[in-house]
């Protein structure tokens, strides 16, 4: 029998079989990274990591380990702050797979960390206005003060910076004898007692107004058609005199309001002033001063978790 010669037949095969090579040679290339470690390696690790964040952090709720629940938290902060070491920037991968429980753990890690605070600050009241978010009040007195706000989770307070500027400015007034609302009131009684006067003296311009108007008579008597110059300037004298007492008539039938309402922020800013004094006697009984009171501020997450472990109530989180 005889064969056809099929001169492509065998290279047909060879291509083939090198064909079959290279895919085999892409898909080994394309598991490996820096033609080293595999993708399928590299994913696996990943969601090991993952999981053992999650799983440290269910074991350290389950323990009502609040340190270690911090620690995982932000993992840089600690160990500059409580190990005293630098750390590599944060796996934001791994720490992002919670930020959908931040109320949730802002909520948890609460309790024990206002414990701390009512002991550290003594003067300031939390208020849970929603899951996981606290108001700051200074004071338990009357009328007092929203201060801003607690951040539960990187331990810290939020002041309102308006209510903040007051209490340091009247901190440095104080130190010069004078109070914060000082200046205003002082201006605000000037202006009453001017008010007052205007009051008061209400006869006495009917008195001046009347011999004016005499004067401004007897001068337009003189009035004629060649008027002299001097004449017409007294009369012109007397006009803006006559102009100035209505004026002072006009002010004068308001000034029972004006006084009422100047009265009035005289109240609030003196009731402002005895409340900054309140504040300001609360943190010089605790601190010492206002620039302890501000360093404790900026020490706030490095005392808290330390009084943990001081407390013995927790154990330091592994890395």
């Amino acid at each position: 029998m005889a064969f056809r010669h099929c001169p492509f037949k065998s290279s047909q095969k060879i291509g083939k079989i090198k064909l079959d090579y290279d895919k085999e040679t892409m898909l080994m290339i394309s598991e490996t990274t820096n033609g080293a470690q595999p993708i399928s390696q590299i994913i696996n690790q990943s969601i090991e990591q993952k999981v053992n964040y999650l799983q440290e952090l269910k074991q350290a709720v389950a323990n009502h380990a609040d340190q270690a629940i911090y620690a995982l938290l932000d993992q840089k902060r600690y160990a500059a702050e409580i190990m005293h070491r630098e750390e590599k920037a944060n796996d934001t991968g791994v720490m992002t797979l919670v930020d959908d429980l931040t109320a949730q753990l802002s909520n948890y890690l609460s309790t024990k960390l206002i414990n701390y605070l009512s002991q550290a600050y003594p003067f300031f009241y939390y208020e849970e206005y929603q899951l996981g978010h606290y108001r700051m009040y200074f004071g338990n007195w009357w009328d007092r003060r929203q201060f801003g706000e607690l951040d539960v989770l990187n331990i810290r307070f939020v002041f309102d910076q308006s209510e903040y500027a007051k209490l340091a400015k009247s901190f440095e007034l104080a130190q010069a004898g004078q109070r914060y609302n000082g200046q205003r009131i002082e201006e605000l009684s000037k202006e009453n007692d001017r008010l007052q006067a205007l009051i008061d003296s209400a006869d006495k311009r009917d008195a001046k107004k009347e011999e004016l108007q005499a004067e401004l008579k007897e001068a337009s008597a003189r009035n004629g058609l060649f008027e002299s110059s001097k004449n017409r300037e007294t009369r012109e004298a007397i006009v803006a005199k006559l102009s100035e007492l209505e004026n002072q008539d006009e002010e004068a039938r308001t000034a029972a309001g004006k006084i009422k309402a100047n009265n009035q922020q005289v109240l609030e800013l003196s009731k402002e002033n005895t409340i900054l004094s309140y504040e300001r006697k609360s943190i010089v009984d605790t601190f010492g001063s206002f620039e302890d009171f501000e360093l404790a501020n900026r020490k706030l997450y490095a005392s808290y978790l330390q009084s943990l472990v001081a407390d013995g109530k927790q154990v330091e989180a592994d890395d």
